[in-house]
Parts: C-alpha cells; sequence; structure tokens
C-alpha cells in the first residue's frame, strides 16, 4: 500500500482524541524515520492518539444512514446527497468507500509502528511504573489494529462467513513504499484479530490498576471489555455462533456494564453523563476543541443544531420513524415524543419535528411531515441543544461499543441454534429497559422470524450509529429481507436516474464495497470486487 508511507503521515487527521491522560497531547509525525522518532512511552503515547484519531471519523455513520433506510431527505436539503448516495450510486471513487479504507489504514500505518517499536523501548525503560503504561500502550494498540481488520473485512469482503473469500490487505506489519500488497482472505484476518486480542487481553489483564484508566474515564479508551466483545462481534460476522455467545456472555456477565434505562439511555447520546457503568463499552471521545462542522457527527445531517432551525439537510425516514413508533400511533405529535413508552423513539426524533400522520396523502409531505434527527446531542426540550456547531461547543463522541450489542449478539447465536425463547428473552432484556410500560416478549415460531426480529431490533437500538449496512450485508438473507425497507414518500420530490430505483434489492453488488480508485491508482495489483 503506497500510501502508507511514515512520511506520509503527516496528511492524516490531526484531531485530539482519546488515549492519552492529556487529550490535547498529539503525535505530529513528519519526515523523521520511527527509529528517530519513537524513543520513549511519550512518543509511543502521541502516536496512539493519533492513531485514534485517524480510527474514528463520522463518515462511517453518514454513509450508513444515507446509503440505507434510515435517512430520508430533510427539508432544509439543498442537494445533499440525494443524487448520489441516497440513490444507491457507489463507485470506488465514492466518499464512503475511500473514507472507510483510508482512515483504517493511515491508523494501521501508525500502529503497527507502535508495535514494531513498543518492545525495544520497553526493554529500554528501568521504570516499572512507565514498563506498564508502554504495556497498556501495547495492549491498545493492538486492540485497535484488530478493530480496523474487523472493520475494513465487514465492509469490502463479499463473503464475511467464507475464509477464502478477499477481505483486504493484511497489514500486521509496517509496509513499505516499493511494496505493492494484494489482498488476503478472511480466514488470514479473522486469524490476525483474533490473535491481537488473545494477546491485548492477556498484556491488559497483567497491569495493575494505577496504570489503568479511573472510573469516570473508563469508556473514553479500549480495554478488556471492549477486547472481549469486539471477538463477540468478529465471531458473529464469520457466523461462529458458538464462540460469538460465549465471549458476549463474558461481557454481559463480567464487565460490570449494565443497559441504560430511559433516563441513562437519552444522557448516553445528548449530554454524555450517564452513571458510571451504564451502557458504554467504548466510546472515541471528542473534546469541544474539535468541534468543526466538517467533522461533527450531527454536523453530518444538518448545517447547525441537531433540531428543526438547525436546518437540517437529513431527517429519519418515515419507514424508521414508523418502526420507533412502537405503538402505533396515528395522532402523534413532536410535543408527544418524549412521552412515549420507548425511549429510542424520542431520542432519534426530535420534539422539534412536525409529525403528519397523513403523510401518504399530503402533496407536500416534505414540509408537512418534518422527522428531525437529534440523537447526536440533542435535548429535551426547547431549542438548546446540547451539541451545536460553535467552535469549542459540546462536541458528541462516535459510540464505538455499547453493551446492548452484545445482548443483540447472544440473540444472534440462539437463533443460529433454533432456540427461539432464548433469542426473545436476549431482545427483551433491552426492550424492557427501554420502555417505561411493560412491553410483552416477542414470540419467534420460526429461525426467520427469530432474524427478522433480531435485525429489526439491531435496526431500532443501533440506528444512526452507523451499523446497518454491515447488518444487512449479513443478516437480511436469514431474515427473508430482500429489500431496503424505504416508505414510498421517502422518494418524494426527488429525481431517480434511468432504473429508476424504488429500492435496492439485497443481493446487489452494491451491498459490498469496492476498492477505491485511489488505493488502485497506487497500487495497480490489488484486486477490485465484482460489479465494479
Amino acid at each position: 500500500m503506497k500510501k502508507l508511507s511514515f512520511y506520509l503521515l503527516i496528511l492524516a487527521s490531526m484531531s485530539l482524541v482519546s488515549c492519552d491522560e492529556d487529550l490535547t497531547d498529539i503525535y505530529a509525525p513528519g519526515s523523521q524515520t520511527e527509529e528517530i522518532a519513537l524513543q520513549n512511552f511519550d512518543d509511543l503515547n502521541k502516536l496512539l492518539n493519533s492513531s485514534y484519531a485517524n480510527l474514528f471519523t463520522r463518515e462511517e455513520i453518514v454513509f450508513n444512514a444515507i446509503f440505507t433506510d434510515e435517512a430520508s431527505k430533510g427539508f432544509a436539503n439543498g442537494g445533499q446527497g440525494v443524487n448520489s448516495e441516497y440513490v444507491f450510486f457507489m463507485f470506488p471513487s465514492s466518499t464512503g468507500p475511500s473514507s472507510i479504507w483510508q482512515s483504517n489504514y493511515f491508523a494501521l500505518a501508525r500502529i503497527n509502528r507502535i508495535l514494531a517499536k513498543a518492545d525495544e523501548i520497553l526493554a529500554n525503560t528501568p521504570d516499572t511504573t512507565t514498563q506498564e503504561r508502554i504495556k497498556r500502550v501495547k495492549a491498545e494498540a493492538l486492540m485497535l489494529r484488530a478493530f480496523a481488520h474487523l472493520k475494513v473485512l465487514s465492509y469490502f469482503s463479499t463473503n464475511m462467513k467464507d475464509d477464502n473469500a478477499l477481505a483486504g490487505i493484511l497489514s500486521d506489519r509496517v509496509i513499505l513504499t516499493s511494496e505493492t500488497p494484494v489482498r488476503s482472505t478472511n480466514g488470514a484476518f479473522y486469524s490476525l484479530i483474533h490473535s491481537d486480542l488473545d494477546a491485548a487481553i492477556t498484556l491488559y489483564s497483567s497491569l495493575s490498576s494505577s496504570v489503568l484508566p479511573s472510573a469516570t474515564d473508563r469508556t473514553n479508551y479500549v480495554g478488556i471489555a471492549f477486547a472481549k466483545g469486539l471477538k463477540a462481534r468478529a465471531y458473529s460476522y464469520k457466523g461462529d455462533y458458538v464462540n460469538a455467545e460465549i465471549w458476549a456472555d463474558d461481557v454481559i456477565n463480567t464487565s460490570g456494564i449494565v443497559l441504560a434505562p430511559r433516563l441513562e439511555y437519552k444522557r448516553v447520546f445528548w449530554s454524555e453523563n450517564e452513571a458510571a457503568n451504564t451502557e458504554v463499552i467504548f466510546r472515541n471521545r471528542r473534546t469541544p476543541i474539535q468541534n468543526n462542522q466538517a467533522t461533527n457527527v450531527h454536523n453530518g445531517f444538518g448545517s447547525l443544531r441537531p433540531n428543526a432551525s438547525g436546518a437540517p439537510w437529513y431527517e429519519v425516514s418515515r419507514a424508521l420513524f414508523n418502526k420507533l413508533n412502537t405503538t402505533g400511533s396515528t395522532t402523534l405529535t413532536g410535543a408527544q415524543l418524549s412521552s412515549q413508552p420507548d425511549v429510542r423513539l424520542h431520542t432519534v426524533v426530535s420534539h422539534t419535528s412536525t409529525i403528519d400522520n397523513n403523510y401518504q396523502n399530503n402533496a407536500d409531505f416534505l414540509n408537512s411531515d418534518r422527522l428531525v434527527l437529534h440523537k447526536h446531542g440533542g435535548n429535551e426540550s426547547g431549542n438548546t441543544t446540547w451539541a451545536v456547531a460553535t467552535q469549542n461547543g459540546n462536541n458528541n463522541s462516535i459510540k464505538v461499543m455499547r453493551i446492548s450489542e452484545m445482548y443483540l449478539i447472544k440473540a444472534e447465536a440462539r437463533a443460529a441454534a433454533g432456540d427461539f425463547v432464548g433469542a426473545a428473552n436476549a431482545v427483551q432484556a433491552i426492550r424492557a429497559v427501554r420502555n417505561n410500560i411493560t412491553v410483552p416478549t416477542p414470540v419467534y415460531n420460526t429461525a426467520q422470524d427469530a432474524w427478522k426480529g433480531v435485525l429489526d431490533e439491531r435496526r431500532i437500538e443501533f440506528a444512526f450509529e452507523g451499523y446497518r449496512y454491515v447488518d444487512l450485508r449479513r443478516l437480511a438473507s436469514l431474515a427473508g429481507v430482500t429489500l431496503l425497507d424505504r416508505d414510498p414518500m421517502d422518494y418524494d420530490g426527488l429525481s431517480l436516474p434511468g432504473a429508476n430505483p424504488n429500492n435496492l434489492p439485497l443481493n446487489s453488488y452494491k451491498l459490498t464495497m469496492p476498492i477505491p480508485q485511489s488505493e488502485i491508482n497506487g497500487n495497480g495489483g490489488i484486486q477490485q470486487n465484482p460489479g465494479y
């Protein structure tokens, strides 16, 4: 991968993120070699900071929402996305694939330099406390390397369950500018992912509490619970549900992290001050000085605040709103959303929304039915949202892993085992705490029912968090789902391209991303995915 030379790393984002007690302390590599630049713990730690900065971006969240069935055209849309991602245009030069590929490989270039130097620096460090800090950096780097490889595999492999299918370029070492590596198989990727996570768990478990993050900072760093959760996620992507359930159960039973009830759930997404050990396994924290319209999650969907006066380019799709409206009420107003039983409805959809309960018959649907997104930095009432576009204002973190995912992986495992009651109970564990009324446990009579139930619950639980595209790739066929779930009105007022695709068949080649054109330009030997 020619773009991954050390001197070009300066082109990567210089955001300020988690992974350092001082979150403003980053590493800015220039033209020096790593032998000169990486001399001690501080150097390693700064480079780890910048690895976090490159690894997590809002583009994945925005792509998932617009390309699938989470978002629809907003009443303030000025052309954003409606002639490209929203109508399923996908090319090697498209923003989504390029952003996901580059952010992961830029981060991997840094991570591999940490791992290449950590042991040498450790051997030359006499202070035992600093030795432990170096070990922590190494453990976190191993977890991040596993995360990046799983991310690449989940978008660019044609079949996540096939060990022989191609994934991406295996980046288990520093790749030189003279090399033109080809893609490796899923099997090689999974082997590295689990090897890295096993090593990280062993190393992290050996550390004394004095070098670990405090209880209030714990969610801002990858750690044991994240590593175990990532193993559960990787096994579920592979379809190895025996192991997926083992690791999901481990996180549920030993991490001490509990599902968020109604009030705490809103705090996770709006004010980020939920109670300790509640819901979040790892968040990629973003500081106020990072607040920038070009990178904020909430500004991926509108230009100002996440409410009706914030000029939303995209809204919550009608189809998703109907799923979130679990009571099926046909008389809802925006002001009533906060009193609805399922907290996820109001967490996703703003009280400043204008709801047209007869939307199918309104010729001015775009203006009469304004379903405003405020999951990222919204608020309970009024117009003063927590997140703002102002520099140094509140800026939402990216929720990379939550405990609810472990329950839903368990539900998948139970469905795979033919235990439909067990699958329903795992789903019900989430529903019971998200609602302020007693809700009935779902009943699944067939395997397809169970898979469909899990897929639907994941759609509600992880809406606008960057899961939907991969969830459809891996679960749609099991759930008997063949098309995206877009309401016909979600296409209202659009000039659709020649094929007039009212929906995207879920067996389309576009449910696998193309290798970006920028990568092909630098490495002519890399294999492109079918259809592109």
